[in-house]
């Protein structure tokens, strides 16, 4: 018999509370019986919370949802001789000012290996943040700023736009 044949046959709130507090002893997750009932969790949370004198063996309990193991995530780092050029281009990059030539070709060869190796590499823009120590947010916009990533519709800024539509004197 189906856990939600059986929620469709409770006619009382008392029952359901009663059903759900055995769902949840019987090892039940909080989000596994929310997705049958159709309550939100917290309330499912709620309700276990609160005690009762019925007891499991009032009810049909099924044997609990299993779920898939849950696979650990690979994330993608940079290559080490991108990284390490980088590295090395990072403070001369971070010295450009205004129109200046000073450092530009620097800073242009820094961008550019940014944009290689988050769009060839793979590399998230929060991850090459991590091994830079920048925020991610920092190198989105150095991206953006030298005109490869674009722009959003709703940004309305004078600082935010690229290089490459401005007139440099």
């Amino acid at each position: 018999m189906s856990t939600k044949i059986i929620f469709d046959k409770i006619n009382t709130s008392e029952e359901r509370d009663d059903y759900v507090r055995a769902l949840r002893i019987a090892g039940w997750t909080l989000a596994s019986i929310s997705d049958v009932i159709g309550l939100s969790r917290e309330r499912v949370r709620q309700i276990c919370t609160v005690p009762s004198e019925a007891t499991k063996a009032e009810f049909y309990v099924p044997e609990p949802p299993r779920y898939a193991e849950k696979v650990a995530r690979v994330y993608i780092e940079p290559k080490p001789e991108t990284l390490s050029r980088l590295l090395e281009l990072q403070p001369m990059a971070q010295r450009v000012r205004s129109s200046s030539p000073r450092f530009r070709a620097e800073a242009e060869e820094y961008t550019s290996l940014l944009n290689h190796a988050h769009t060839v590499e793979g590399v998230t823009l929060y991850r090459l943040g991590k091994r830079l120590g920048i925020t991610h947010s920092a190198i989105r916009f150095r991206l953006t700023r030298y005109g490869y990533k674009p722009m959003t519709e709703t940004t309305n800024s004078r600082v935010y736009q690229p290089l490459k539509n401005r007139v440099i004197a």
